[in-house]
């Protein structure tokens, strides 16, 4: 039974897996910093929202005060929650009575702030204090914290709070100076005070414990959002950590694979220079092996020309029919030989002056056929980037043929040049000859293809395979164009 095999399971890097778990360690020291920020911006928050509750509180004793002062204090009915003030009873008219005969008593600032403070501490747990470093009233005695800030206010401060533990709680305390009026001379003159000057301080204390409950749940509410964050941004990590895992794992699948095709090609590669190296030696064998009889053959011939004329009838129309032939096959030799040879050796790239190379080539043509009527039209500052030797033979080629299939012409025309298409530069040889059907074009770079209309002119068919093959080694395209009876251009780019 055969067994499908399940993939391996993804196993990340070391140094990944370190990276995953110091990533989701620094993420949770940030969730747990922003939790102790919100902690504490809430308890700073409850605190300045207790601060400004008293700030409020004094404002409406304060107001209370001055709407007291400024009528010359109160007169109440007399109860047992409001009796006479005793330190009140040197004042004149501290008591009257009414022509129904109720009692009313004075109530002056200091007095109506204590009796406002004793109903806020009843009904909502706030407190408020009237003191004084000399006061006249005992109950108006500061404490420790009251003392310091009497202290602080004689030294210029404005307002002292801080948050403080009570007998009954925690409560934020504040405390803002009074200043002496001049309705305030009228019970506390005796002690010296004069207009303007700090007679004692009004405070208010906040109880802190609601304020502190809100707060709290604030800070409950707000961990409970940040464990979800953290709790997402964790399970980010974790799906990041896996799909790097997995790209990981498919760049090294991806790597192998390379590795493995680099290897093949290498060998590959070696076998084809091998295969070269055979072929280069088999070529030589067949040029030496084909050479040899050849070589007999045209000497046998030579001797026969020297045999009397009597002898010889038509020994000569054989022997002329043998020479050419085997002069043909030498031709096809040595062509197989250079085209076999056009990729054998390593490419040696330099700088060409391809302008002067087909001069050169147009001298060593004229001068074959010094009578011919031909005009050569090379262009000027040509150059090319290539192998001299090779890009030698590609015009050699070209030009030859070129001079070759134009020989029928009252003027042979061969032109050299270079033009630009899209972006490259493209050399061109252009002649006035036999040209071709354009619907052969495909054929004529064929090794031993020879187009219909050229069967005329000698040639092995390997010239123009053989400059396709050079062209194709240094990374560059061959084409041709042409017309039946008009002559043809073959253009080629060598990079």
């Amino acid at each position: 039974m055969e067994h499908s095999q399940q993939p391996a399971p993804l196993s990340a890097p070391q140094s990944l897996t370190c990276y995953k778990w110091g990533l989701a360690a620094g993420w949770t020291v940030v969730i747990a910093l922003l939790l102790v920020i919100n902690y504490h911006h809430e308890r700073s928050q409850a605190v300045e929202t207790a601060r400004t509750q008293a700030r409020s509180q004094y404002q409406r004793d304060l107001t209370y005060r001055h709407w007291n002062a400024a009528y010359g204090a109160v007169y109440v009915p007399v109860s047992p929650q409001i009796p006479p003030n005793p330190y009140l009873a040197e004042v004149p008219e501290r008591d009257l009575f009414t022509t129904c005969g109720k009692h009313l008593t004075l109530v002056n600032p200091a007095y109506m702030s204590r009796l406002v403070f004793d109903l806020a501490a009843r009904s909502y747990g706030d407190k408020g204090h009237i003191t004084s470093l000399k006061p006249l009233r005992p109950e108006n005695r500061p404490d420790p914290w009251e003392t310091r800030a009497l202290i602080a206010f004689s030294r210029g401060s404005l307002e002292e709070s801080s948050v403080v533990d009570m007998a009954d709680g925690r409560f934020l305390r504040l405390m803002k100076p009074l200043k002496t009026e001049a309705e305030c001379l009228r019970c506390h003159g005796k002690q010296g005070y004069r207009v303007g000057e700090v007679r004692g301080g009004l405070s208010v204390a906040v109880p802190m414990t609601p304020l502190m409950a809100i707060a709290m749940q604030n800070c409950l509410v707000n961990a409970a959002s940040f464990v979800l964050l953290w709790a997402l941004g964790v399970m980010g990590i974790a799906i990041g950590a896996r799909s790097l895992t997995r790209t990981i794992h498919e760049r090294d699948q991806a790597e192998r694979r390379l590795i493995e095709l680099n290897r093949d090609l290498s060998l590959r590669g070696r076998e084809l220079e091998t295969v070269n190296r055979e072929l280069d030696a088999f070529c030589s064998t067949v040029s030496h092996d084909l050479r040899t009889p050849l070589t007999a053959v045209s000497g046998y011939c030579q001797l026969l020309r020297y045999i009397p004329a009597q002898h010889r009838s038509d020994a000569d129309q054989y022997i002329d029919a043998i020479l050419a032939s085997v002069e043909k096959m030498d031709e096809l030799i040595t062509a197989l030989l250079k085209f076999a040879r056009a990729t054998a050796n390593e490419l040696v790239l330099a700088e060409v002056d391809l302008t002067a190379l087909a001069d050169d080539i147009a001298a060593g043509l004229m001068a074959r056929e010094p009578l011919r009527p031909a005009v050569f039209t090379i262009a000027k500052g040509m150059s090319a980037r290539a192998d001299a030797v090779l890009l030698r033979v590609v015009m050699q080629n070209l030009m030859g043929n070129a001079w070759k299939y134009s020989g029928h012409c009252a003027e042979t025309r061969i032109e050299v040049g270079v033009q630009c298409r899209d972006g490259r530069d493209f050399f061109f040889v252009r002649d006035n000859g036999i040209g071709f059907d354009s619907g052969h074009a495909e054929r004529i770079f064929e090794a031993f293809q020879r187009l219909p209309n050229a069967q005329q002119f000698e040639g092995a068919g390997i010239g123009l395979a053989t400059v396709n093959r050079i062209v194709q080694r240094h990374g560059g395209r061959i084409g041709c164009e042409g017309e039946v009876g008009k002559g043809a251009t073959i253009y080629f780019t060598l990079q």
